[in-house]
């Protein structure tokens, strides 16, 4: 036949396959009809849409696979709705029990309601369909290269109704399709077969059975003279495929329940998981016995992990297997015929790869031959695209009506009504009508027959082993053997007839050309002929096993290409040369790996199937025989495994991809070392950087804090000079004053001991207001003393006064929540009166006013009274109940430390003041840090060192020298030595 390609090489001719749950297209290519496949290597695509956020769309496995979280934006099914069925309302109620959108119809017009961006948005199914062939057409053109695509659409039967063309018209328009015709699926599966070849004018019927995965359809094809007649057609959605994968999910389902207690099919969400688990394994089960199901956390959190074999998928399938059979029954009552009538039937659809419903099938039509050696999927595909590359041929010529209502499918049908005028005559004949002709002598001519040695090969055959013959011998096709076409095998027989048929020769005798029968029986059905290709006893077998790679691609290159012709898929790699790139080498071993081989082993079974004499022996033989194919298959297998393994492990390309692959990760290694270096040498020069920082900052805070403490002693220094000065004015203009007592008359050593008091007592404040009111002139000095030691008394007074009457009500004030006693005493409190003890030791007049009066000034509470200080005096000296405050104390005043400014505490220090000179040449007290440093210093540096002992532990205290250490040490140890003496019995 003359390929499209010199007629026209910018169109594509492609049959496409709309089903309702995927969608499969093929193309014709150089005499024959080769399936597309997408751009994730499946030649099946679903039909499934989902609209995405932002106007954008997700078509086929993609969107098949996000519909557990995208259920409420994703159609599926659409192309269900292009036909106007007479049950809507049926298809409606099955649409919303597989998904949750709403489907709505109004003025013929199809609307699905999805949301979107949060949005509710009603789409329009021409929409739907005109992405859909929008995705295929852009499939078409990057597979073919082709700039136009010409199609034919299969459909089914009910579909092919003019009034239900004119959407799916409009749809292929829109996306750029040139559509030639819309045939229906039965007639598309019939033309894959090429059953329109077939030139005899005896009548013939096929039943075609198709089981899609939502719907299913029967129907009865009368053949005659290559033609084509629907006779009647059966569809519906019950009893489809996916009633198959609903009741696989169900044995899961339950074999999931039975181990966990949990129930998976009540959760939407686990349902999807477990029907897309389900629906992968019911293919896996149409060619292995056995699958395994795997699914990570489905269900709370729980794996699914258990193996289904086919005998366990075939008991609880066979109540549906019997449903599937009832449209069998129905089609034959409606076109009233019987069993024996269907000579052929022909399987399509995916959902006949279930082999317990493929015998069934051949059960219930026992006397008629089954084609199903096509991929169901693809078979009605290929048989559109066949009928495309028809059309496309007889364009330029008028074909009449037909009268007899046969479909518009097939060549035989083309070349019988066929209209010609005079000037197309010539042109016709030449162009078109005499291709297959012309074909048919160019095939012809390579008939190389050497009739002698054939007819001396004849007589040695055995005519009852006639099954070990070799057919293609017989029919003198040696040469071309699985090479030879349909028209050579046809073209053998007729010159086996012409010059062995008994009743024109008697060349053999009419017993040995039964063998030839026998060899065209067995090679025109392609059944039949693909089993015994599978046995073809020239074929090779033998595997190469060298020990070098020597000669590798003269080797193996001529064992794969002679093994190539099992795949199941078409464009099989080939081994390639030294020059092939790595990724095409890696490319042909996955495949390899991978290899599906078609070879079948039906051919040598020792057990006639037909043979048995009722169902259930006849099931035995079957049964015995697949056992027997299972091992061979299972042998054929390893040995193409062998085959690969070893020329993986002599392929000089491969070894150096590893090497380069080694030498890669070792480069790849020694350069993350040396970032791990580089980043460990930073990681340490920061590290180092950071102490250097660290250091720096510690010495300036510590040559910071060096200056304020200089500074703030130099300011302490320069109060305590004020102070001091302000007292000695005092005390000087009270002295020469004689402290304002008679000249004559003898001291009054209590004024002086008044006016001794009124110094210490008074502020540093006050004491410069009162200097300066004394020195003004005409000030009476007296007056002014008496009245401020007049002013204290009754200050003290006062005070005595709230001393008596706390001490009266004592029992009552306590348990009051608002007296002082109740008022706890804070850490800073407690200090400032640990140090106004040491500034006004006992003896001192009035001493407990004054300490008030100084905690007051020192920032204490100014509730406090002068019995709680007396209190608070007491438990510190005895040690019994204040050793914890005391600590607490300590520790606050140490963590507190470094937030106030030495300045701030030598102004609160500087408060204090002294009775005497005595106090006035006294030291500043001792801080809680000083003396935390200065016991650390002394456990340190201990007397063994000698003189230099207190130097080391002086330059330790930067605010103090060599003297005050020592003089601090001997108080300290007059204080244990005093504490010891107390706590003597």
């Amino acid at each position: 036949m003359t390929s499209t390609a010199s007629k026209d090489t910018n169109s594509a001719l492609v049959g496409i396959r709309l089903g309702a749950s995927n969608i499969v297209v093929a193309y014709f290519k150089e005499g024959r009809s080769e399936t597309i496949v997408n751009e994730l290597g499946d030649r099946v695509t679903p039909t499934f849409i989902t609209f995405n956020d932002g106007n954008e769309t997700a078509i086929g496995l993609p969107s098949k696979q996000g519909l557990i979280r995208n259920q409420q934006n994703t159609i599926q099914w659409s192309p269900h709705f292009l036909a106007k069925h007479d049950d809507n309302d049926i298809l409606l109620r099955y649409y919303k029990q597989k998904s949750p959108i709403n489907v709505t119809e109004s003025n013929n017009r199809i609307e699905f309601s999805l949301t979107v961006d949060g949005k509710m948005k009603s789409i329009h199914l021409e929409i739907i369909i005109v992405n859909l062939l929008n995705y295929v057409r852009q499939l078409i053109l990057s597979v073919t290269g082709a700039r136009e695509v010409q199609a034919v659409l299969s459909v089914p039967h009910q579909m092919t109704q003019t009034i239900n063309q004119d959407l799916i018209r409009l749809c292929m328009k829109k996306s750029g399709i040139e559509l030639h015709s819309i045939i229906s699926d039965a007639c598309s599966a019939c033309m894959a077969y090429e059953l329109d070849k077939d030139g005899g004018h005896v009548e013939s019927h096929i039943l075609v059975y198709r089981l899609g995965g939502s719907t299913h359809e029967c129907s009865i094809i009368r053949a005659i003279g290559g033609c084509f007649q629907t006779v009647a057609s059966v569809y519906g959605f019950e009893n489809n495929g996916d009633a198959f994968t609903d009741l696989l999910t169900d044995v899961i389902a339950d074999e999931f329940q039975k181990k966990t207690k949990s129930d998976p099919r009540l959760a939407s969400r686990s349902l999807l998981k477990l029907r897309a688990c389900s629906e992968q394994a019911k293919h896996v089960l149409s060619t292995t016995p056995v699958t395994q199901c795997s699914i990570d956390a489905l269900h709370e959190g729980i794996d699914l992990d258990c193996n289904v074999s086919r005998l366990r998928f075939d008991g609880v399938a066979n109540n549906l297997i019997n449903e599937c059979l009832k449209p069998i029954d129905v089609i034959l009552e409606k076109a009233k015929l019987q069993t024996d009538d269907i000579k052929l039937i022909v399987l399509c659809g995916g959902g006949t790869k279930v082999l317990k419903l493929r015998d069934a099938i051949q059960d219930r039509l026992p006397n008629a031959d089954m084609l199903s050696s096509i991929n169901g999927d693809e078979v009605i595909a290929l048989g559109a695209a066949r009928q495309c590359y028809i059309e496309n041929k007889y364009a330029k010529v008028q074909v009449s009506k037909d009268d007899n209502q046969f479909e518009r499918v097939g060549v035989r049908y083309f070349r019988s009504h066929l209209i010609t005028t005079d000037d197309q005559k010539n042109e016709i004949s030449d162009s078109d009508i005499d291709d297959d002709d012309n074909d048919d002598e160019k095939e012809n001519d390579q008939l190389d027959i050497d009739w002698d040695k054939h007819e001396s090969y004849l007589r040695k055959l055995n005519l009852t082993e006639w099954k070990d013959q070799d057919h293609y011998r017989v029919l003198g096709l040696a040469k071309l053997r699985y090479k030879a076409t349909q028209k050579q095998v046809r073209s053998a027989h007729k010159q086996m007839i012409l010059r062995y048929h008994p009743d024109k020769s008697k060349r053999i005798e009419s017993e040995r050309f039964s063998l030839i029968t026998h060899a065209f029986e067995l090679l025109s059905n392609p059944t039949l002929r693909r089993s015994y290709d599978s046995v073809d006893p020239k074929f090779d077998d033998a595997i190469p096993n060298p020990t070098t790679a020597d000669n590798f691609y003269e080797v193996f290159g001529p064992v794969f290409d002679r093994n190539a012709r099992w795949s199941i898929h078409q464009h099989v790699p080939l081994l390639g040369n030294d020059e092939t790139s790595f990724e095409q080498v890696n490319k042909f071993y996955r495949f390899w790996y991978d290899f599906s081989s078609w070879r079948e082993y039906s051919y040598m079974d020792e057990e006639d199937k037909s043979q048995g004499q009722d169902r259930d022996e006849r099931r035995y033989i079957e049964k015995l025989n697949r056992v027997e194919r299972v091992k061979r298959k299972k042998t054929e297998m390893t040995r193409l495994r062998n085959l690969v393994d070893r020329a993986y492990a002599l392929d000089p390309r491969i070894k150096r991809q590893k090497k380069e692959e080694q030498q890669r990760k070792d480069d790849e290694k020694l350069r993350r070392k040396q970032e791990v270096d580089k980043r460990k040498q930073e990681q340490k020069q920061k590290e180092i950087d950071e102490a250097k920082r660290i250091a720096d900052e510690k010495q300036r805070t510590e040559e910071e804090a060096k200056r304020k403490q200089d500074e703030a002693k130099k300011e302490k220094d320069a109060q305590k000079k004020i102070i001091k000065k302000e007292k000695k004015q005092l005390r000087d203009l009270c002295k020469e004053a004689n402290y304002f007592n008679d000249k004559a008359a003898a001291p009054n050593l209590k004024q002086i001991e008044q006016i001794e008091t009124l110094i210490e007592y008074l502020p540093v404040d006050d004491l410069k207001i009162l200097n300066a009111t004394l020195q003004e002139e005409n000030a009476d000095k007296r007056s002014i003393i008496l009245s401020e030691i007049k002013k204290m008394d009754e200050q003290m007074q006062q005070s005595r006064l709230e001393l008596s009457q706390q001490s009266s009500s004592s029992s009552s004030t306590t348990s009051s929540s608002n007296s002082p006693a109740a008022i706890k005493w804070t850490p800073e409190e407690i200090e400032l009166l640990v140090k106004s003890l040491r500034i006004y030791p006992a003896g001192v007049q009035n001493r407990w006013l004054v300490v008030q009066e100084y905690l007051k000034r020192s920032g204490g509470n100014a509730n406090r009274n002068v019995q709680d200080i007396m209190q608070k005096a007491k438990h510190i000296a005895s040690g019994k109940k204040e050793v914890d405050e005391s600590a607490a104390s300590l520790d606050h005043i140490a963590l507190n430390s470094h937030k106030q400014s030495g300045i701030a505490e030598t102004e609160a220090k500087l408060n204090a003041v002294t009775l005497s000179e005595r106090d006035e040449e006294t030291s500043v007290p001792w801080s809680v840090d000083e003396q935390r440093i200065f016991e650390q210093a002394l456990r340190t540096y201990p007397a063994s060192l000698g003189a230099s002992r207190w130097d080391q532990i002086a330059e330790c205290l930067a605010s103090r020298n060599k003297k005050e250490c020592l003089e601090r040490y001997k108080e300290l140890a007059k204080m244990v030595q005093a504490k010891k003496a107390v706590n003597k019995p």
